[in-house]
């Protein structure tokens, strides 16, 4: 999955549990180790956190389809090198990954994102200095990557 929060990747991600598939999910990493103070953090602190978060996500992926499971990864993964090293993952484990991107316009994004309160991983509440910073700078799939695009509403 990716996408910008807000876009509808965890409630497409709980989708696919529903059908037999393991979440991995960022934002629970994220969330068992910072708790709601992640929120609170300096910007630059989010971001190491989020690269730091990144190796625990391909072990984590790895493990599952080593266990025979069927995977879906719940996370922005807002830059084509992240992207890569997920597939790089599942290659290597025999399995050709499918990138399911959900695109959503700014507006959709903001009224979502409104709504959360901080109460838990999949409710991480995000400013609009945030917002406004990952919308400009997102690296959306391009033709190369063979991506699916679902278009939000």
């Amino acid at each position: 999955m990716c996408g910008i929060s807000g876009s509808g990747k965890t409630v497409f991600a709980q989708g696919l549990e529903s059908k037999g598939y393991v979440r991995v999910s960022a934002d629970g990493i994220l969330w068992s180790e910072y708790g709601p103070k992640f929120a609170t953090l300096p910007s630059e602190q989010q971001r190491e956190a989020f690269m730091t978060i990144g190796k625990q996500i391909s072990e984590q992926t790895a493990q599952f389809i080593s266990a025979g499971e069927k995977v879906v990864v719940d996370s922005t993964m807002c830059k084509r090198f992240k992207r890569d090293e997920i597939r790089a993952v599942c290659r290597s484990m025999g399995i050709e990954p499918v990138i399911v991107y959900l695109k959503a316009p700014y507006n959709i994004l903001r009224e979502r994102l409104a709504s959360r309160e901080g109460t838990g991983p999949d409710d991480q509440t995000i400013s609009d200095d945030q917002l406004r910073n990952f919308f400009n700078n997102f690296e959306a799939p391009d033709d190369s990557e063979d991506a699916i695009i679902i278009e939000q509403q």
